[in-house]
């Protein structure tokens, strides 16, 4: 009975078969369900309309048999006009994928009872998504096929108001904003020691290396080298505007150069001014020994007696000024038998700038410039130098920028002149010089929007964004030659349709491919944004919006692009200078299309043979059995100067550093405020000695300024100290007037010049951890001394206690870089496993695909063990995006796959056939892209062209061979449905948790006509 009732109410919605004496024609209700009425008086420019109520939460969908009749104009007879009266009707048209011909949907009408939210609802959203973006990219492309210029108004607009953002360009360089988040202890307490403890003073450094430091030739080019820099004039400024004077050290504006009897009493203070003030800067050279110790004309000296008066300054302690002692500025020190020096191989030269002088700056850069540039001074045969400023860090980041800039341009090039010989013709006409251009344009158009988005949300440019050029023209490109595939892929009654038409078919089918891989990737960074460590969530943002814009420029900046040029090809115009060739032909080479013959009659045959299965599944084993063990020994390390060349003069300076003055190495600091250190000793005892039975601590480096003053008053018989009054007298004499006492200046702070009435406001204790070589070991090493500062009970109360050290930065950034990869690359997994199913919706292909993903993943870091990388800031920034590229290359072959019809090897070979050539060529692109990185000494460059090269590698292998393989033996069946063939014959079948009514039809007109 159901059935005959269809059947007559397809016949009234067809046919307009009619029967006189009755206001309404159909069944007043079907089965409950639905009651469809044809009212006397039809809407304008129809005859009749129809409405429906759906009473029930199940779909009636009414698939017709002839849908062409729909179209033509009204006229006495019945047939409906699908144009005008469709639009009255609460029915929804859409056109399936999977169905034989188009769909009437039919919607409740405002007013009506809404369905209950049930999971049933859900499925039928989920599973009808594909056939609503079809709809909607077909639209997209209908309209841009038809107003090209409109859309390439919308593209220019979108940029000028993205563009202006760059004026906001702010770059950090600072460690403590770049890597460490928000709410750390080290973050608090690294501000706190910025703000509250001595920081004004830039170090300036020369190590100078000679098989024997102490020959007169390598002495007097010391000395020449010494009065160079000192002869620096920048901006009318000498060494003796911008050094750190004596009074720098206790926090005071130097403006003077000597004490005065106002600061010191009478009995000290000429003492005083005559050890320290006889040169009013702080530095320390080997060569002052001479000049001021011994006041001896070095030029005049033999090697024997340069090595008799070095052996007595080591010896003897010549001079109580701490910074005239010669033992720390040496390195390798060899004595003969009697003990007398005999040669030493390093030596290090340090300067002190005032940060607070506007000219340091300047004067650092002339510094450097004079040391290791233009430096007039002739070195003896084995003598080297290296030198560091303050600036020198930043100055080569920026270095590393502008040197690959030009590596970009050519990097853009190669794309360019790669686009053209893939997306062109080599002949007059079909040549797409300029197509190609505009496509590698849109990378260009990304980068200055994303740049001016993420500078308008005030997101600032750090070290690692200087790839993100690189990344974004990597993966640019791809949209464009899916989106040209599919144009050459359509078949001949669509290549000889309208443009507006071939165009809505290209984007209706290379639509879902791309939104699937550009949402993905964009998912990818979008939860890198909710990293903790700021300058990873800053390029993350920058990520996201680039990938962002690529989309939506590729879609409406590109295909209008590609318009004008069809345009220009139905014209016969030349692909040069648009010059009209009516009786052109184009030759026949020109029309091979040599590399989809090499896909069609090879790759894809020859894959799917049965030997060749059973060679690409042994390899997909063997690659991830290896790699797979591989990932277990992957170690994680970050360095922030493995971002510098590793011949830049800072890393070579760094090496030395390590090799001759370990000392000066790694090492941390607990910042003390508010404590009385006169009635606080005891506590403060105990302190020390918890810090020196830890086991991450050297025990020997732990020498704080208060236990080394109890050993001197001990010493000197001044340990019967009975007020803190004296303590604090005695105190500015051991720290002024005596050597021992002038090395802890440093680590002391004062609210005044340390004489008469004065308070310590803040001090530190120095220490160096023992050599810590996993990132478990530090993070243990970091919290076992804040335990001990948490345990510490001064009676008289404290203020703040912070501990903090420069390496304490990239230490904690290697514990998020490691939890956030890991949190960061699951949810990515997962996330790209729900946008698989939605957009495959078949199970078992999503399933491969995902696993095509998971299996590039393994690759990807079991290689970066045998390529000598380990888990840092840009490699883990790469991996996240492996996840994205791995997808575009999985996922096109996928859908293609799902698509094609026959059987599973069928369908194998025609998805290499159709999409493969378009997936190879994004990943040759891509590669391209990098390149000309092989060649780059920066360590960042380098790794993203190592790791790039084993995406490319690997995610090809995985998307163009493992997947149609794997396919074509345990894929999924094709997709079809059951029509019966009777000329008027009705078939109900329920799939997809739907309800259809199909008739035998004409498959490709209904669709057609139902997607515009």
């Amino acid at each position: 009975m159901i059935k005959e009732y269809f059947q007559r109410i397809l016949r009234i919605f067809l046919r307009g078969e009619r029967r006189g004496g009755s206001d309404r024609r159909a069944a007043k209700t079907i089965g409950g369900v639905i009651d469809v009425h044809a009212p006397r008086h039809p809407p304008d420019g129809c005859e009749r309309s129809v409405q429906t109520n759906l009473r029930w939460p199940v779909r009636y969908i009414i698939v017709a048999d002839y849908f062409q009749r729909w179209s033509h104009a009204c006229c006495h007879a019945w047939p409906l006009c699908l144009p005008k009266c469709l639009r009255s009707m609460p029915v929804d048209i859409r056109t399936p994928d999977d169905f034989t011909g188009g769909v009437a949907r039919m919607e409740p009408q405002p007013g009506t009872p809404r369905h209950r939210f049930t999971w049933s609802r859900v499925k039928e959203l989920l599973l009808d998504f594909h056939l609503n973006s079809d709809r909607v990219f077909y639209r997209i492309g209908l309209n841009i096929g038809k107003k090209p210029w409109l859309w390439l108004v919308v593209s220019f607009c979108i940029n000028c108001i993205c563009a202006p953002g760059i004026v906001f360009w702010r770059e950090e360089t600072d460690d403590i904003e770049l890597f460490v988040a928000d709410d750390s202890l080290i973050r608090e307490d690294a501000m706190w020691v910025k703000n509250n403890f001595r920081d004004d003073f830039r170090y300036e450094c020369i190590i100078v290396t000679a098989p024997n430091i102490f020959e007169p030739e390598v002495l007097r080019s010391i000395k020449a080298l010494e009065e160079s820099v000192k002869s620096i004039t920048v901006k009318n400024n000498t060494w003796n505007d911008v050094c750190a004077g004596y009074f720098t050290w206790f926090n005071m504006n130097d403006t003077s150069d000597v004490f005065t009897d106002f600061d010191f009493p009478p009995d000290i203070l000429d003492e005083l001014n005559d050890k320290m003030l006889k040169d009013g800067c702080i530095y320390q050279s080997i060569v002052q020994l001479w000049d001021v110790s011994l006041s001896k004309d070095l030029r005049n000296l033999t090697r024997e007696e340069i090595l008799k008066d070095v052996t007595k300054a080591m010896k003897h302690k010549i001079n109580d000024n701490i910074l005239l002692d010669v033992e720390p500025l040496l390195s390798g020190v060899v004595y003969d038998e009697g003990g007398r020096v005999k040669s030493a191989n390093a030596t290090i030269l340090n300067w002190m700038l005032k940060k607070s002088s506007p000219f340091s700056a300047d004067w650092e850069l002339e510094f450097v410039n004079r040391v290791l540039v233009h430096s007039n001074v002739t070195f003896p045969s084995g003598m080297n130098v290296y030198a560091l400023a303050a600036r020198s860090y930043i100055d080569s980041l920026n270095q590393i920028l502008n040197s690959n800039l030009v590596v970009l341009c050519c990097g853009i090039s190669l794309i360019a002149v790669y686009v053209m010989a893939m997306i062109g013709r080599c002949n007059l006409m079909d040549q797409r010089i300029y197509l190609s251009v505009m496509g590698v344009s849109v990378v260009g158009q990304a980068i200055i929007s994303s740049y001016g988005v993420c500078y308008y949300l005030g997101f600032s440019y750090g070290p690692i964004h200087s790839i993100l050029p690189f990344l974004l023209l990597g993966i640019g490109v791809d949209n464009m030659f899916v989106i040209m595939q599919s144009l050459e892929n359509l078949s001949e009654a669509d290549q000889a349709a309208d443009l507006s038409i071939r165009i809505a078919k290209a984007v209706q089918q290379s639509g879902m491919s791309i939104t699937v891989t550009s949402f993905t990737n964009v998912i990818a960074f979008a939860f890198g944004i909710m990293t903790v460590m700021p300058t990873l969530r800053s390029f993350y943002a920058f990520a996201t919006f680039g990938i962002l814009f690529l989309y939506i420029y590729e879609i409406i900046f590109f295909v209008s692009c590609l318009v004008y040029d069809e345009k220009r090809l139905e014209e016969q115009r030349d692909g040069c200078f648009c010059q009209p060739r009516p009786n052109w032909k184009p030759n026949k080479c020109s029309q091979r299309n040599t590399q989809q013959i090499i896909f069609e009659n090879y790759i894809g045959p020859g894959a799917t043979k049965a030997t060749s299965k059973i060679i690409i599944l042994l390899i997909t084993a063997a690659c991830l059995s290896v790699n797979g063990w591989a990932v277990f020994q992957l170690e994680q390390n970050f360095d922030p100067l493995s971002y510098l060349n590793q011949d830049s003069y800072p890393i070579q300076f760094s090496d030395k550093l390590k090799q001759y003055f370990p000392k000066y190495g790694k090492r941390a600091a607990i910042y003390i405020s508010g404590v009385n250190y006169y009635e606080d000793r005891e506590t403060l005892f105990e302190f020390v000695e918890a810090l020196k039975r830890n086991r991450f601590v050297n025990n020997e480096s732990i020498d704080p300024w208060f236990i080394a003053y109890e050993n001197w008053l001990n010493a000197t018989a001044k340990d019967d100290i009975e007020s803190e009054e004296e303590y604090y007298n005695v105190l500015s004499e051991y720290l002024l007037l005596t050597k021992e006492g002038q090395a802890y200046i440093k680590d002391i702070n004062f609210d005044k010049l340390p004489a008469g009435e004065y308070n310590i406001t803040k001090s530190q204790i120095p220490l160096q951890h023992i050599m810590l070589n996993t990132t478990s070991e530090q993070i243990q090493a970091m919290q076992s001394i804040r335990d001990i500062v948490d345990s510490a009970n001064f009676s008289q109360g404290h203020d703040y206690i912070a501990i903090f050290s420069p390496d304490y930065i990239s230490w904690m950034a290697n514990k998020v870089i490691g939890e956030e990869l890991v949190r960061n690359l699951g949810m990515e997994i997962v996330t790209i496993g729900v946008v698989i199913i939605i957009f495959l919706r078949d199970l078992r292909t999503s399933f491969w695909v995902i696993c095509c993903v998971f299996f590039t993943l393994i690759n990807l870091l079991g290689a970066m063990y045998f390529l000598n990388l380990t888990i840092e800031m840009s490699s883990s920034i790469m991996i996240l995006l492996c996840g994205g590229l791995a997808v575009d290359y999985a996922a096109h072959m996928g859908l293609e796959f799902i698509r094609s019809k026959g059987s599973k090897r069928e369908r194998a070979i025609a998805t290499i056939s159709i999409i493969g050539p378009a997936v190879f060529n994004g990943g040759l692109s891509t590669f391209l892209a990098f390149v000309l990185l092989g060649s780059s000494e920066a360590y960042i460059f380098s790794t993203f062209f190592k790791l790039f090269s084993c995406v490319v590698l690997f995610g090809q292998f995985h998307g163009l061979l493992f997947l149609p393989v794997i396919l074509s033996i345990i894929g999924p069946d094709e997709r079809t449905i059951e029509v019966k063939q009777e000329k008027q014959e009705v078939v109900m079948t329920k799939r997809h948790w739907y309800r259809n009514i199909l008739l035998s039809q004409a498959e490709k007109d209904v669709r057609d006509r139902l997607a515009k």
